[in-house]
């Protein structure tokens, strides 16, 4: 079996733009699978070398894109261990507290805490 990684059964479904800028097209590509959850936390990513002669782009091109998705959190290295999708959050609606009635007040009170109008 050949050491590919989409023998693997990990398809990425990466379009990257050919004419355009290849890296950000490659980093934008990705960063959008994570967000959908298409790839899901903990999923390990192709090596650079690999996913570079698939997509027919350099190396370099997949170091950065990989690199930078590291820095704003999107992937995590470890050496010797491959790049793997981060842990990502997932939002969860604030839990409302119950308003306590105040007593009235002569003037008006506004607050500026999340889920109340201004």
């Amino acid at each position: 079996m050949p050491n590919h990684w989409s023998s693997v059964g990990l398809d990425l479904h990466l379009e990257v733009d050919a004419a355009g800028r290849r890296r950000l097209g490659l980093e934008s590509a990705l960063r959008e699978a994570i967000r959908s959850r298409r790839l899901a936390s903990g999923t390990r990513l192709p090596s650079t070398r690999a996913l570079a002669t698939e997509l027919g782009i350099s190396r370099g091109m997949v170091t950065a894109a990989y690199s930078q998705l590291t820095e704003k959190g999107y992937l995590t290295t470890r050496p010797g261990s491959g790049t793997s999708v981060a842990d990502m959050p997932t939002c969860r609606p604030q839990a409302r507290s119950r308003r306590i009635p105040s007593p009235r007040l002569p003037f008006p009170v506004t607050t500026c805490a999340p889920g109340f109008p201004m």
